[in-house]
């Protein structure tokens, strides 16, 4: 008797590691693995990562989950990784440089000279995005100005998980909607790439991949492959996509108003519309579903948990150890909404909604010899939730207000954050049923539909269920409202400051 192919593996290749995951037919994670890697700084601002050490790591992962479950119930698999960063790979598959990632911004020169032949609200217009150090275009031009052989010898330019689905189906050049959006050289409406401006900027338009929708499936794993992880040669590879779009899936967000917030290192809210919101003030940013129809709007908080743990470390713990969580919420518990009166801005690493700001630093005011750590506490929780209400505001001010509010990320896991963030927001929010597995969640949404395990993306939206619901509290959203006016009055007033700061 044949066994029942319905079992969907997924990789999905952060930062920080590689999470490979079986999921069943209901959206519910059976096993799940990590394979950590490392970050390579060579210099300061530059942040490169060995796209085969990656490789090497899915891999094993894979080979584990094989080992608990037949690779005969494997019906397809899917992918994501981390988005906007930068791998030249020649004719023959190979990589030829190290992933310029997400987080390296070595690139200040050639934004510049995009900005030389394009003006920024028309890019804005043109990409739905700004022309930015930390995206793709640019370090394709860093690596035509400074690594001359490698630009030439590149084939294509693509993102981790289109490397990787290169590498397991043996169709290199591929990317999806959501990864082509935030390279920043995709024409945002007509949905293709801008091919222009790569003209202007004298770069191959054959050397971008050709764009397929999330659930493609005409990958499939190869014999070579086979040999190494177990995978039956023939199963079907979804392309899938960049992690933000994984994530919005996985959280089961599928029409205009319904938004998730992620609360990770950084924290963004995101919502799928289907236009491009073009923020005159271009505040927030934009990128395609893996659908290729939908857009992803999106404003994001530089450092979310980041700010937090730096706190709980050298604020909050004692002789350089950190805090213990649950300790630290409980005395944020103690004090009142607002902190009386102290105010804390998770500005650790610049501001990026609203203001887009890199000399912004963390800002903690407001508080006197009667205030103690409880205060501090609150007050860390609350310039977290202010952050990201700041985001809410602008989708609001665009006309496109967020009306429901799913909170995945490790930072949904708290039991203070969901209540806070309803009665800051003025909606109720909800914490997604796994916080820790949207982004892998979302491939395998992706790769179910491609096989037909799933009707469609707004029908797999249906499986994803809450642990819990947050109403607003009215007493604390009047006080938050008289706190958070405040809040959002300090940038004007610190930046001078700042920008003398960031001369020293």
């Amino acid at each position: 008797m044949e066994m029942e192919k319905n079992l969907i593996l997924t990789c999905d290749t952060g930062t920080t590691g590689c999470k490979c995951t079986i999921f069943n037919p209901k959206g519910e994670a059976l096993f799940s693995v990590r394979r950590g890697y490392p970050t390579q700084y060579p210099h300061p601002n530059w942040a490169e990562q060995d796209p085969d050490v990656i490789l090497a790591a899915m891999y094993d992962g894979i080979r584990e989950l094989l080992a608990q479950f037949s690779p005969q119930r494997i019906a397809c698999v899917g992918l994501s990784g981390t988005m906007n960063g930068c791998i030249p790979v020649g004719e023959d598959g190979k990589a030829l440089y190290p992933n310029i990632i997400h987080s390296d911004s070595r690139t200040e020169a050639q934004v510049s000279e995009i900005l030389n032949l394009i003006s920024f609200e028309d890019f804005y217009r043109l990409t739905g995005n700004r022309a930015d150090t930390h995206y793709t275009l640019p370090k394709i031009l860093w690596l035509k100005e400074n690594q001359p052989d490698v630009y030439r010898r590149a084939r294509w330019f693509l993102n981790i998980k289109d490397y990787l689905y290169g590498c397991m189906t043996g169709r290199f050049g591929y990317t999806d909607y959501s990864d082509a959006s935030l390279t920043i050289a995709l024409d945002i409406n007509k949905r293709e790439w801008a091919t222009d401006l790569l003209k202007e900027l004298k770069v191959n338009a054959a050397t971008m991949p050709t764009i397929l929708k999330g659930h493609d499936v005409r990958g499939k794993i190869t014999r070579k492959v086979y040999r190494q992880t177990g995978l039956i040669p023939g199963t079907p590879v979804a392309i899938g996509g960049g992690d933000g779009a994984c994530t919005t899936r996985g959280s089961g967000v599928s029409e205009p108003g319904s938004a998730y917030c992620y609360i990770g290192s950084s924290a963004w809210v995101a919502q799928l519309l289907d236009h491009p919101l073009l923020d005159p003030k271009a505040r927030i940013f934009n990128w395609l579903d893996m659908n290729g129809e939908d857009y992803h709007v999106c404003g994001t908080v530089q450092c979310g948990a980041a700010a937090f743990d730096w706190c709980l470390k050298n604020l909050l713990g004692g002789g350089g150890q950190s805090a213990d969580i649950s300790i630290v919420e409980n005395m944020a518990r103690q004090i009142a909404p607002g902190a009386e009166g102290v105010l804390f801005l998770p500005t650790l690493m610049g501001w990026r909604t609203p203001y887009w700001d890199p000399n912004t630093r963390g800002c903690l005011m407001g508080f006197s010899l009667y205030h103690d750590q409880r205060h501090i506490a609150r007050a860390v929780y609350e310039g977290i939730a202010f952050a990201l209400n700041a985001c809410a505001e602008v989708m609001a001010e665009c006309d496109a207000p967020v009306r429901s509010l799913m909170l995945t990320g490790g930072g949904a896991r708290s039991g203070l954050w969901p209540d806070m963030i309803a009665s800051i927001f003025g909606i109720t929010t909800q914490v997604h049923r796994t916080p820790g597995e949207t982004t892998s969640l979302g491939a395998a949404i992706a790769a179910g539909v491609g096989v037909g395990l799933f009707n469609n993306y707004t029908d797999a939206a249906g499986m994803v269920t809450a642990r819990s619901t947050h109403p607003v509290n009215p007493q604390w959203q009047e006080a938050y409202r008289k706190v958070y006016a405040i809040y959002a009055d300090i940038y004007s007033h610190i930046r001078p400051l700042n920008n003398r700061i960031a001369e020293l």
